[in-house]
């Protein structure tokens, strides 16, 4: 009985000891993150009558850390913003060689080549390869030709001259844009009015050169919301239009919103209708600070008046 009662014992001793040292070793791993950062939550919806002020108190996180994590320029924060209570994961830094435009005037799509990226090898916008294509989504697949020249004319070299032709485009988007579907058709209570302000350019011809969108003025600083549930397809910087959010929707529906002075959501992320997204400015070419607005159907763009008959 003594010896049973010793074994016991001793079994007891070294469970105990062992989940000791398992929680002391892998506690922290379970439990704490990255500092100020809170498993259960890693972001905040702004309610009516919170401030950033309020904000920080609630996760006891600075300040300064809050306007780092989220880019914001000012402490003005929104109703239904959202307040990320962690910093921007690192992204991988790609070193881009610029090349001249082959011959073709495609690239075949290799594995894990974004649009942003090809758009850089070739001194390209990411709206040129989405202009180019008609794109109606920022997914890519291995093997995919995407035209680096207007899909207009292009040229070819058969037998040592340079001839002008029609373009062909053989993209498997292509195909699947082909196909007969009914128009999809929002109605006004659909969309959000993604700025207020006064529509100072209209859709249309522009200088000569297509406007592919509707700019509405306002002042820096002011919300701009999604028009539409969706997912953050791009978020950066593009030459001429500042900083741009790009955000895909159902029915092969994109949403653009440019010269932002501040964007405020990230890749990839979830959004909901009405959700500020970025801050209105004046980034990129610009004669004023106004947001601009496009509205694209597989990959076309349409006068976004069509859906927003009140701008």
């Amino acid at each position: 009985m003594k010896i049973s009662a010793l074994n016991i014992n001793r079994k007891r001793f070294i469970l105990s000891l062992y989940l000791f040292f398992f929680f002391t070793i892998n506690l922290p791993a379970l439990s704490s993150n990255p500092v100020y950062y809170t498993p259960s939550q890693d972001y905040h919806i702004v309610k009516k009558g919170e401030t950033l002020y309020s904000v920080s108190n609630k996760y006891s996180l600075p300040i300064e850390r809050i306007k780092l994590f989220n880019n914001l320029r000012s402490d003005r924060i929104f109703v239904g913003q959202k307040i990320y209570l962690y910093p921007k994961p690192a992204g991988k830094h790609e070193f881009v060689t610029v090349r001249k435009i082959p011959k073709t005037g495609y690239h075949l799509v290799r594995q894990k080549e974004s649009i942003h990226r090809i758009a850089k090898m070739y001194d390209l916008s990411v709206f040129d390869i989405l202009d180019f294509n008609n794109l109606n989504s920022f997914s890519l697949k291995p093997g995919m030709k995407l035209w680096l020249i207007s899909r207009e004319t292009k040229t070819v070299t058969q037998e040592s001259k340079e001839i002008t032709e029609p373009v062909r485009i053989d993209t498997e988007i292509e195909k699947e844009i082909k196909k007969p579907e009914p128009k999809i058709i929002h109605k006004k209570k659909d969309l959000f009015i993604p700025a207020n302000g006064t529509v100072t350019s209209e859709f249309g011809i522009r200088n000569g050169r297509p406007h592919k969108g509707i700019d509405i003025a306002g002042n820096v600083g002011d919300p701009i919301y999604a028009a539409l549930s969706g997912k953050v397809a791009y978020v950066g910087i593009q030459r001429g239009y500042g900083n741009v959010v790009i955000l895909e929707h159902e029915n092969y529906i994109m949403t653009v919103y440019a010269h932002n002075e501040t964007n405020l959501v990230r890749l990839g992320e979830a959004v909901k209708r009405g959700q500020p997204i970025a801050t209105l400015g004046n980034t990129g070419s610009t004669t004023g600070p106004h947001l601009h607005f496009e509205y694209r159907i597989k990959g076309k763009a349409i006068n976004p008046r069509e859906v927003l008959p009140s701008l």
